[in-house]
């Protein structure tokens, strides 16, 4: 119950920092406060970045793609990839989520609008000295599908993305990035679980302890001994996108709501990304 509130206050505290996010579409650009929180905490979500409607298509696309039904929850238990398709399916080990690789459906890469490439190009740009992709588009989708399953919700423990890779903390691993969500992601319901203390805290870290590992992963296996501060459960809306930078903690989580969780990040198929190889051809889109 205790923890219930915790989440609550913060989920609150985070969108009315972020409602000046109406105001995006018209100025194209993030006011100081709003690239403050990205550096100091890592993360910005913003709501209703991606236009309701395109939001819906993206949906209906994404329940097609899988040969699923959304109103028949006996069909969410197989899938059924289309055949010559032209991107990868695969149900993950847990048996409760699937993810979709280098998938091009118009109506789902429609989510990558002016508005989003704005935002995100803003951010990555406080990070110049930080390697990244030069393609300015992605050229596909990866899907992170979250279907329900019975049984307790559990908090989950933090990484760091690209802590299994041989990747340095210096000059960062990638400037920004983001999830966007197709559907509503309700407490509990296959939501992202954010550290907002963690990057000062590893900041901090590291700062007095000059002479440790430069490796993501070393870092990474001391975040049980750090205090990373308190996680912070992410409840978002269809159309809304969760920005994040390296040094964010996070985690996804299990799904115990009533209906599935969908969201996308984006992949690329330049060489210069092949660091960041997903599945096949496809590596992460990291501008």
């Amino acid at each position: 119950m205790c923890r219930k509130l915790i989440e609550n206050r913060f989920w609150f505290s985070l969108r009315s920092r972020t409602k000046s996010s109406e105001n995006l579409i018209d100025k194209n650009m993030l006011s100081k406060q709003q690239l403050a929180q990205f550096e100091e905490e890592g993360y910005l979500l913003l709501s209703g970045l991606i236009p309701q409607e395109t939001g819906t298509k993206a949906e209906a696309a994404m329940w097609k793609m899988m040969g699923m039904e959304s109103d028949n929850p006996d069909s969410w238990r197989h899938f059924k990839r289309p055949g010559l398709a032209g991107f990868y399916m695969e149900q993950m080990s847990t048996g409760n989520r699937i993810e979709l690789f280098g998938v091009t459906n118009p109506d789902v890469l429609a989510c990558c609008t002016p508005d989003y490439l704005t935002v995100l190009k803003q951010l990555a740009s406080r990070y110049p000295e930080i390697p990244h992709c030069e393609d300015q588009r992605p050229d596909g989708i990866w899907a992170l599908n979250q279907f329900p399953v019975s049984g307790k919700w559990k908090s989950p423990s933090p990484h760091l993305d690209g802590d299994f890779r041989d990747f340095r903390l210096d000059p960062g691993t990638f400037r920004a990035t983001s999830l966007t969500y197709l559907t509503d992601a309700n407490s509990h319901g296959g939501t992202t679980v954010i550290w907002p203390e963690g990057p000062q805290r590893i900041r901090k870290f590291r700062k007095k302890n000059p002479e440790f590992s430069n490796h993501v992963r070393d870092v990474r296996a001391l975040f049980s001994e750090m205090d990373l501060g308190e996680p912070m459960e992410v409840v978002a809306k269809q159309g809304d996108v969760l920005f994040f930078h390296h040094l964010l903690p996070h985690s996804g989580t299990m799904n115990v709501g009533a209906s599935p969780r969908f969201a996308i990040r984006y992949l690329c198929l330049c060489l210069a990304c092949r660091k960041w190889e997903k599945k096949g051809e496809w590596n992460i889109w990291m501008p």
